[in-house]
């Protein structure tokens, strides 16, 4: 069993009525200075394109029908003096966020998507990840958050727990919002339409390899990132905002293992039944440079 501080993507979903907004876009670009490998003479730099799209529809004043999209590219190399490689993840968000009571809501999704370095419908490429969320009310200021989320990675069966709180206080200029381990986030408004704010994101997902010299069997690739990071947000408008992030990546790793290495379930950051054999080298954590733009719908 190894002790990782791999976990997984955030998504907008999680806060459905937990606050009052939705936010039903998001697209983002990321980038690293060059990221010295840590034997090997040479380097690479890390570039990210995400764009995520949420579509709520009311059923009614208890139910609401969450459908979205989420899409990722990544590029990078993976190995000293490898050609660059793009990693794909498109998913899709489909699922219903449920009202019990003044006290009790709950959301539960179902996320099929493709993760590969080639876009396509194979089975290598396909996983299925499943998510429930219960959100407990203990003040209009102030939730909490328990939940589970599974998926279907490429190395075997990944489970993680969720523990979170929404708080927002009560002159409104401080708000947090975290669901752990996946993510965390606190800002302060510190201006009319400008706030200051940390953010943690333990990112961490697998992705099918069609086109690879590492081994005859097929491979895949591990990613896992813990990012954190300071931002300034700037509200343009009433619904757009523009996030301007730098910070830090912590384990940062993009490991390649051959197909048939797999572990028997990990839970977080523990692996079991893990013997796997990693097939390249990896590259230092680094200084994470990102711009967010997204836009946020509000109500009562």
């Amino acid at each position: 069993m190894k002790h990782k501080l791999s976990l997984l993507f955030v998504f907008i979903c999680f806060t459905a009525q937990t606050q009052n907004y939705f936010d039903l876009a998001y697209v983002s670009y990321t980038n690293t200075p060059s990221n010295s490998f840590e034997i090997s003479d040479g380097s690479t730099t890390v570039e990210e394109i995400a764009l995520e799209l949420n579509f709520p529809i009311p059923i009614n004043d208890k139910t609401i029908l969450l459908t979205g999209f989420y899409g990722n590219k990544t590029n990078l190399s993976l190995d000293v003096n490898a050609l660059r490689t793009t990693l794909n993840q498109i998913r899709l968000n489909i699922g219903l966020n449920k009202t019990f009571n003044d006290k009790w809501s709950a959301t539960f999704m179902v996320l099929p998507k493709i993760v590969s370095d080639e876009i396509s419908f194979k089975k290598e490429n396909l996983q299925l990840g499943f998510l429930t969320l219960f959100t407990k009310k203990k003040r209009d200021n102030l939730k909490y958050k328990y939940g589970l989320y599974l998926n279907s990675e490429e190395f075997g069966l990944m489970v993680v727990p969720i523990l979170g709180l929404y708080y927002k206080s009560p002159d409104h200029k401080f708000e947090s919002n975290l669901n752990l381990p996946i993510f965390a986030n606190a800002n302060y408004k510190i201006g009319n339409k400008t706030y200051v704010g940390l953010d943690f994101k333990g990112l961490g997902t697998s992705y099918n390899l069609t086109n690879q010299d590492y081994t005859s069997n097929g491979a895949y690739v591990f990613k896992e990132s813990n990012e954190l990071t300071g931002y300034l947000r700037f509200e343009l408008s009433k619904s757009i905002y523009l996030n301007t992030t730098m910070g830090y990546a912590i384990s940062r790793n993009y490991e390649v293992y051959d197909s048939n290495d797999k572990v028997d379930w990990a839970l977080i950051a523990f692996y079991f039944g893990d013997d796997r054999t990693k097939l390249n080298e990896r590259f230092r954590d680094g200084i994470i440079f990102r711009i967010e733009l997204l836009y946020r719908i509000h109500f009562n």
